[in-house]
């Protein structure tokens, strides 16, 4: 009885070790995919002043992410460690075209997909604002990174990525997108399909792992303009409420925008679609 005892346990040892290397193995050729996109050429000209360049470029969300330096995004011993590299240390190994594919494709530089990169939106951003983007980072000077280490897995992220639940936006931008040329003059749908759909529903609430937010045009609508205007720059809600990830995004993003984006803002959420 006890010789088959041991020889029960010692096959699921083996079977514990099979599937994670499994697991591991897995997991590795989903972070190695490469996707098949060749950086296309593009232009970085702007006809605006290096100011409004920048104020434009920081309302499309790289600082609620990046920081100024890097900053970890989630920190999990089950899940992983996942960190937004330093843009100021990173931006000048990449071409003007390895920038934009990265952006609106979500593949970085040796062709692999960047997880968490909200690609699906930015490929929105017109010709005109991802010059005012790139003229932006460019103008950055070399900072020392505010995080150590890099992005890694743990078992239950390697489990995730192995079972293709890890989302990678390369799957989901089409390969012949292609945005509009121009920054339109009303900017509220605009920046409805840029920045705020990667974290929010018009009618409905919408649940991601990090947190829930709340459906927009019910929010937009019960919010007098004034209020609606501190919310986007201080993500602060009515009664001052800390609304976690939404306060970190507009201090560092959406306090950029000026009135007038906002009330444009405002109008396209809260009118009947």
């Amino acid at each position: 009885m006890f010789r088959i005892l041991k020889i029960v346990l010692a096959a699921l040892v083996v079977l514990c070790l099979v599937a994670v290397g499994a697991v591991y193995s897995l997991s590795e050729m989903r972070l190695a995919r490469s996707y098949d996109l060749a950086a296309a050429d593009f232009t970085v000209k702007t006809t605006l002043s290096p100011e409004e360049s920048e104020r434009r470029a920081r309302t499309f969300m790289c600082g609620g992410c990046h920081r100024d330096a890097g900053n970890v995004l989630l920190d999990d011993p089950a899940l992983g460690r996942l960190v937004a590299p330093n843009l100021t240390r990173l931006v000048p190994e990449y071409t003007d075209a390895e920038l934009v594919r990265l952006i609106r494709h979500g593949i970085k530089r040796d062709g692999t997909g960047a997880v968490i990169m909200p690609a699906s939106n930015l490929s929105n951003i017109s010709d005109e604002d991802m010059a005012d983007i790139i003229a932006w980072l460019r103008s950055q000077k070399p900072l020392p990174d505010a995080v150590d280490g890099g992005t890694s897995w743990g078992p239950v992220g390697r489990i995730a990525l192995a079972l293709g639940q890890i989302p990678f936006e390369a799957d989901d931008v089409a390969p012949g997108f292609k945005p509009a040329a121009a920054r339109p003059a009303d900017i509220g749908e605009y920046m409805w399909k840029t920045d705020c759909s990667h974290c929010h529903n018009l009618d409905t609430e919408k649940q991601s792992p990090a947190f829930k937010a709340p459906a927009l045009k019910p929010l937009a609508q019960s919010y007098p303009p004034e209020q609606f205007k501190a919310l986007l720059r201080t993500g602060k809600g009515m009664g001052g409420r800390d609304l976690g990830v939404m306060t970190e995004v507009s201090q560092w993003d959406f306090s950029h925008f000026t009135d007038s984006e906002i009330e444009q803002i405002q109008a396209y959420l809260a009118r009947e679609q």
